[in-house]
């Protein structure tokens, strides 16, 4: 029973989009491959994902301004924050892409701090 009902939940037949929630527990502890994805409300990641999304999207209102270096700060500090919490959640593929993105915004940022000292 358990595993046809996963099933249908994952393939988005007609007939599992009614369910309980009990339904979903026992599927969950008998299935292996499905899990509940859950976004923590209650420690330091919510607030620290929030907090660097306004820092990303105060970056990227700067960068259409043009007005760098100070859309590089805000974009760097965001995704330095995004990449902790991806970090924190062990979420590989927000790790990859924010410490790529990061990388690419502080070399910007170095080059515009270099033309500025010299």
């Amino acid at each position: 029973m358990g595993s046809r009902l996963a099933f249908q939940i994952l393939m988005n037949e007609p007939e599992a989009t009614e369910y309980s929630s009990e339904i979903v527990e026992e599927i969950i502890q008998q299935e292996p491959q499905v899990t509940r994805i859950v976004t923590p409300v209650d420690d330091w990641t919510y607030w620290t994902k929030w907090i660097g999304n306004a820092f990303l999207i105060v970056g990227t209102m700067l960068t259409n301004l043009e007005m760098p270096p100070w859309n590089f700060v805000f974009t760097t500090i965001g995704l330095t924050m995004w990449a902790v919490v991806a970090a924190q959640w062990n979420d590989r593929s927000l790790v990859v892409l924010n410490v790529f993105l990061l990388g690419t915004v502080a070399m910007s940022l170095a080059r515009h701090i270099k033309e500025f000292l010299l």
